[in-house]
């Protein structure tokens, strides 16, 4: 058996089976006592006192000079404008202390425009604490194990957990349900979705993988004794370990649920040779019974909620199995069991009433009466999205996550293109949500770097393009691209206006969200755990927004007419001229900066003069389409955001929606956004073609 938790800390071996090698466990460090304190042979019980007698007395005058404030820790981070003639360095100073979270300024301020995920992080920090992953041998395959089989070889962590709000899995739910005990939607029983790292994919029997491989998910319940675990929905549910194979109670009762699986592109990353030694996410979802109301995800939450006033329960767990078959160096696949366990607070989202959802679950791709279907533009509620994001360093000769102790200059997940990104999006998609996930590791270094550019003046960032943000256009749903023209020739003036009183003016949100990240599966998996994130996005924020898009961070979004983005997308998902699609894919625009170009002002300069040259627009789409683009879809029926394919599951999508997506991704004018709605340039520090050039002369005759 081997397990890797999601928190690192020392390495302690256990005995849990006789068919497993060793277990890892990761467990906080032990404070030990200074030397000082410890008692010696040679000194004698005077001595030691008289110290102890000194040490208390200047603790004492220490504490009195101090004064009687809490303690408090300050942390300084700075950021560098490289867009000014003198690079103006900024510094902010964030304070806190135990009495105060670090983002409960902006979390607490109604008019703030940024908002740090508390609940994430909270589901983050559990899973850090309480969630590990184990494998085991199948029964069936016990006897062919050898000596030389190291199960171990295959490494496994616990990834994102969270109560599963997709509209799609809720209308799932209740068309199965054919005794209908869901009650209109009030006792649904409660789904999660979670993600498990396993290493070493080359290793697996890929046929497995792709077609079909059992697994199984419960939620169990804890208690402090046996009589309260059989007065606990009595005649229902099991014991995990079964009284009746000799084991004794655990004063545990779990409760299994309808369980499926997916590992969406691992055939694909194990034939590409950029990832060998790679691992991959296996996601599982989970669907509890109907028709009991203590297995709602509401009820679950607030017996969760409860349970340091009663004196009932100990513990509430998700677990999860499922069953895979590998290589450990013979030609014959041997088969093992991959276990995965989070505490309910890792699992906990920020609203798990999911009746809610339920209740407002569309007839149709047009019903308007649902809450997923606005009904005019101006109610279109929009999420974009990127990430995870990361600052990607090396250590000990390979890449690695980059240390924030270490490198106290790095912004964490604010990407470098940010500044750029959201420029255009609060120029074309007012009244909208960018969110950032960002992996753990890094999330309140990303969070301080986002306050403090929040806080420069816009000419500080954009120079003279700050002034295409003036009193008259703030006042517009779209600021149209031709307001860019020649500014960036223009001598700069003094703007007031912050990137915080910008984004506040256009009404866009920024919503940060950390994402569980351990060391092994960021260094082995696919853009640091990115196919994890697409089921996750999905399944915990789908249910909040009318449409969610995914872009990459170094991107801009530009309209091809006089529309903003949110009049192009309702056009296209719900106005009587609907394709009726799932979803739709971005047309992927790419453009080389060349590193004497990579600046904030010099890439806006990249894309007026692409956008307002009709003759080079036209080029660059036909000539530099080069990649595959990225997605928007509808959030009732959106199965995984997975970041080139808006999946869905068509059956229970709205009556008249359609799965768009083409074969062999043909490009079609029905799922691909045309020239004339959006595109996105995709502004790249890596040159792909040599037409492709940011500022490229390119000869437009003979193309």
């Amino acid at each position: 058996m081997s397990v890797l938790n999601a928190k690192s800390s020392p390495h302690r071996r256990d005995k849990e089976s006789s068919n497993t090698p060793s277990t890892i466990h990761h467990d906080n460090k032990k404070l030990r006592s200074p030397s000082f304190f410890r008692r010696s042979k040679t000194l004698p019980d005077y001595v030691i006192a008289f110290s102890l007698m000194l040490l208390a007395f200047a603790l004492i005058k220490y504490s009195q000079l101090a004064g009687t404030g809490g303690a408090q820790e300050t942390v300084g981070t700075k950021y560098r404008s490289t867009d000014t003639a003198s690079a103006k360095e900024t510094t902010i100073t964030v304070t806190s202390s135990e009495h105060k979270k670090f983002y409960d300024e902006t979390n607490n301020d109604p008019q703030s425009v940024l908002y740090f995920d508390s609940a994430a992080l909270k589901n983050v920090r559990a899973t850090q604490e309480g969630a590990h992953s184990w494998t085991k041998w199948a029964s069936e395959t016990i006897l062919e194990v050898t000596v030389a089989d190291k199960l171990d070889s295959f490494q496994v962590a616990p990834l994102t957990a969270t109560v599963d709000r997709r509209p799609l899995t809720a209308k799932k739910q209740m068309v199965k349900d054919t005794q209908n005990l869901n009650d209109g939607g009030r006792l649904l029983g409660c789904a999660v979705t979670a993600s498990t790292f396993v290493s070493k994919v080359e290793n697996l029997y890929m046929k497995t993988m792709v077609n079909y491989f059992p697994v199984q998910c419960s939620v169990c319940f804890q208690f402090s004794n046996r009589e309260d675990m059989a007065g606990f929905l009595p005649d229902l549910g099991f014991e995990p370990l079964p009284t009746s194979g000799g084991y004794d109670s655990t004063a545990t009762k779990c409760f299994g649920g309808e369980a499926t699986s997916s590992a969406r592109f691992v055939k694909w990353q194990s034939k590409d040779s950029r990832f060998e030694g790679f691992g991959y996410p296996v996601t599982v979802d989970c669907q509890l019974p109907n028709g009991i109301r203590e297995l709602t995800c509401n009820e679950i939450s607030k017996m969760q909620d409860r349970m340091e006033e009663t004196d009932e329960l100990q513990s509430i767990y998700f677990r999860s199995k499922f069953t895979l078959d590998g290589y450990f160096g013979d030609p014959y696949v041997k088969t093992f069991h991959v276990f995965s366990k989070w505490p309910w607070s890792a699992v906990q989202s920020h609203d798990d009433d999911i009746s809610k959802i339920a209740r407002s679950l569309p007839s149709s791709w047009d019903d308007t009466s649902s809450k997923f279907v606005p009904s005019s533009v101006e109610e279109l509620k929009l999420l974009h999205l990127e990430g995870p994001n990361y600052a990607l360093g090396e250590w000990d000769g390979s890449l690695s996550l980059k240390s924030m102790k270490y490198h106290r200059e790095s912004r964490g997940g604010v990407h470098f293109r940010f500044l750029v990104n959201i420029f255009h999006l609060v120029r074309n998609a007012p009244h909208s949500t960018h969110m950032i996930a960002v992996v753990d590791g890094q999330a309140v270094t990303t969070y301080n770097a986002m306050k403090e550019l929040l806080g420069l003046r816009l000419d500080e960032i954009y120079r003279s393009y700050g002034e295409v943000f003036d009193n008259r256009s703030l006042k517009m749903d779209l600021i149209p691209i031709d307001t860019m023209r020649g500014m960036g020739n223009k001598y700069t003036k003094h703007v007031g206006l912050t990137l915080e009183g910008l984004l506040r003016a256009r009404g866009v949100k920024l919503h940060i969200v950390p994402i569980v990240t351990p060391s092994i599966s960021f260094e082995k998996s696919v853009c640091g755990g990115q196919y994890a994130f697409a089921a996750y996005v999905a399944a915990r924020f789908a249910a909040d927004y009318h449409l969610m898009m995914y872009v990459d961070g170094d991107t801009a979004m530009i309209e091809g007419s006089q529309r903003s983005l949110q009049e192009v997308l309702y056009e296209r998902f719900f106005s009587k001229n609907s394709s009726k699609c799932a979803g739709h894919r971005l047309r992927l625009i790419e453009q080389y900066v060349k590193p004497e170009d990579d600046r904030t002002v010099r890439v806006l300069q990249c894309t007026e003069d692409i956008a307002l040259n009709k003759e080079k627009w036209e080029y660059i789409n036909e000539k530099c389409h080069l990649k595959e683009g990225h997605i928007v879809a509808r959030s009732d029926s959106i199965l995984a955001m997975s970041v080139h394919h808006p999946d869905t599951d068509i059956e229970y999508a709205p009556e008249g929606v359609e799965d768009c997506i083409t074969p062999g991704n043909k490009r079609t004018d029905r799922y691909f956004l045309k020239t004339d709605e959006f595109i996105q340039l995709h502004l790249r520090n890596r040159l792909r073609k040599d037409e492709c050039v940011c500022f490229a002369d390119v000869n437009i005759e003979s193309s």
